[in-house]
């Protein structure tokens, strides 16, 4: 890390093009915002870290970084689902005709992102008060994720979480979500 925050140091001050000539892949990996694989001398994929561990061009290319950690190297942002329930209304009814078959939904108002929305909590509470609005207690507390995360770090409340989990932006707005069975299908292609 001390050695990418000293290379990015010296490209910022030089306002120049870094090239880093390395035979490890991991430090590539760290360091590199574009990584080159060369065979033979010969270029096989120019990409950036991301692109190379998913979508290896090819075979020479794949048994290169088969066995690299991606949850230490992919970024939530990589493979979080973009297009999410999200209910902004705090009033019950319109709430629970809102929820999507799966039966729930990020609660998110102008205040920001509150947590989520279920099918038994929003039933419950609009006999209790038909006409009501949303309180604190008919929302899920849920852990949320970062788009820069690291898979790695996802990866425990990921596995443990009944839900799909939000991906906020800076703002605090969902921008996103990461389910297990996605983290799962990323990580299990690098134990293949």
């Amino acid at each position: 890390m001390k050695c990418r925050v000293q290379l990015l140091e010296l490209q910022e001050k030089l306002k120049k093009t870094i090239i880093f000539i390395t035979h490890d892949l991991d430090e590539a990996l760290r360091i590199g915002d574009r990584i080159a694989i060369l065979n033979d001398g010969v270029v096989s994929q120019i990409g950036t870290p991301v692109d190379i561990l998913l979508n290896p061009a090819d075979d020479y290319v794949e048994a290169f970084v088969k066995d690299v950690n991606r949850a230490r190297a992919v970024p939530v942002k990589t493979i979080m689902q973009q297009s999410v329930p999200i209910i902004k209304s705090d009033n019950l009814a319109e709430a629970i005709t809102k929820l999507p078959k799966q039966g729930y939904a990020f609660y998110q108002t102008e205040s920001g992102f509150h947590g989520i929305l279920t099918r038994k909590k929003l039933e419950a509470a609009i006999k209790l008060r038909p006409e009501g609005r949303i309180t604190p207690e008919d929302v899920t507390k849920i852990p949320v994720l970062m788009p820069d995360m690291l898979l790695q770090e996802a990866l425990s409340d990921s596995l443990t979480s009944d839900y799909s989990l939000p991906v906020l932006d800076e703002d605090g707005r969902c921008v996103g979500d990461l389910s297990s069975e996605s983290l799962a299908e990323t990580l299990e292609y690098s134990a293949e």
